[in-house]
């Protein structure tokens, strides 16, 4: 079977054993082993992308992979709530003030405008923005907080909030007398 057939078929053993007979039998036909390219042709990009993604381990994809999926999805959830709230919520937020205000009737001079309808509004709106960015950070901690994970379950190892526990309490510094 050629190594293509083998990829094909999803056997990684006998395809790790097809490539080192076929590494084998390349060496000892007495022909030199193909050398990766490192010059200038080489593109740095899959070089940094073949530093970060680890090989696969036992069974699934690797950590790179993930955290692209992970950070698009936050991406594309920030993307939607912040156009939902520009084009939708603020408008109609706007529309409702308005109506509120009695600025829609006319009865309303400029500064009463103003102080009935353009501040309130201001004020709502910055209290969105800040929920929204509030919202995106969460997501972004999120994010953050399964890739570690991910990448945790691929080492094997756990973090630990500190290597010793903690059985005792610090000790205080004793009150002294002062002398005035």
């Amino acid at each position: 079977m050629t190594i293509q057939t083998l990829e094909k078929t999803g056997s990684a053993t006998e395809v790790d054993e097809a490539r080192v007979e076929a590494g084998t039998a390349a060496t000892t036909t007495g022909k030199a082993a193909a050398k990766p390219k490192t010059g200038p042709g080489s593109s740095k990009l899959a070089g940094a992308l073949r530093r970060l993604t680890p090989g696969k381990g036992s069974g699934g994809s690797p950590v790179l992979i993930r955290a692209v999926f992970f950070r698009s999805v936050v991406l594309i959830a920030d993307y939607v709530l912040a156009s939902m709230t520009a084009m939708v919520v603020i408008p109609m937020l706007g529309a409702w003030l308005h109506r509120q205000s009695g600025a829609a009737s006319g009865d309303l001079t400029m500064a009463g405008t103003v102080a009935m309808w353009v501040a309130p509004l201001l004020f709502v709106v910055l209290l969105l923005a800040a929920a929204e960015i509030a919202a995106m950070r969460g997501m972004w901690r999120w994010s953050t907080r399964r890739i570690q994970s991910v990448r945790d379950a691929r080492t094997g190892t756990q973090t630990t909030v500190s290597a010793t526990p903690r059985t005792t309490r610090p000790s205080k510094k004793t009150n002294r007398k002062r002398s005035n």
